[in-house]
């Protein structure tokens, strides 16, 4: 599991799973600006048009950070509060990006959190067995219900693939001592964001993240 989420996206796996907690006050001279900029197109993207069936609208903004680059939706997004709308966006396009980009790996450390974790697959919308081009769909699909009209569920269904990948990663390294203490840290990386979208999905419920 050495190669695991290794190939670079522009971002590195690490920077992208610890720029969850980025401070925007390291990357731009007014955080005041930022966030109002950040809240402004987190919303166009997640309300804008109000048309929920538009297929073609919503295939474009899952592909947004495919086309534009995960380090342009770091910009907008990743120093965002962790449970507001920005921030609860950039977690979603993070989840889907680190696990898209190396999913056979992904698949194996999903699979054996789901087994070993006690993961509700169910919430995580997971068929059984897991196969790559599976989990590839499910994480499509989780994007694209955050732009469908639920995006609390959309960031519940996050919450519980960060928090398989989590507990995945933890059960790997009690058996490859090579890599258990890498493995360790990005099991509390995961767990971190499996949390905060979970925060969010709870405030998305309840008519109140912003």
């Amino acid at each position: 599991m050495s190669e695991y989420f290794s190939r670079p996206v522009r971002m590195t796996p690490g920077r992208m799973e610890g720029s969850a907690s980025m401070d925007p006050a390291d990357t731009v001279s007014d955080p005041a600006e930022r966030s109002a900029i950040a809240h402004a197109t987190a919303h166009m993207l997640v309300f804008g048009g109000g048309v929920s069936d538009d297929s073609e609208r919503v295939a474009r903004l899952v592909a947004f950070a495919d086309e534009n680059g995960l380090d342009t939706v770091a910009e907008l997004w990743a120093g965002a509060h962790p449970v507001s709308l920005p921030g609860a966006l950039w977690r979603l396009y993070l989840v889907r990006a680190a696990l898209q980009h190396n999913i056979e790996d992904a698949r194996e450390v999903f699979s054996r959190g789901i087994t070993r974790g006690g993961i509700d697959q169910v919430v995580a919308g997971a068929p059984d067995p897991v196969s790559a081009d599976a989990l590839s769909a499910v994480l499509d699909d989780i994007l694209r219900g955050a732009f469908e009209g639920d995006f609390s569920l959309a960031l519940e269904r996050a919450s519980a693939v960060a928090r398989a990948v989590s507990a995945g990663a933890i059960s790997l390294s009690q058996v490859d001592d090579d890599h258990a203490r890498y493995l360790t840290g990005r099991s509390l990386s995961w767990s971190i964001i499996a949390q905060e979208l979970f925060q969010s999905a709870k405030a998305a419920g309840a008519g109140a993240l912003r």
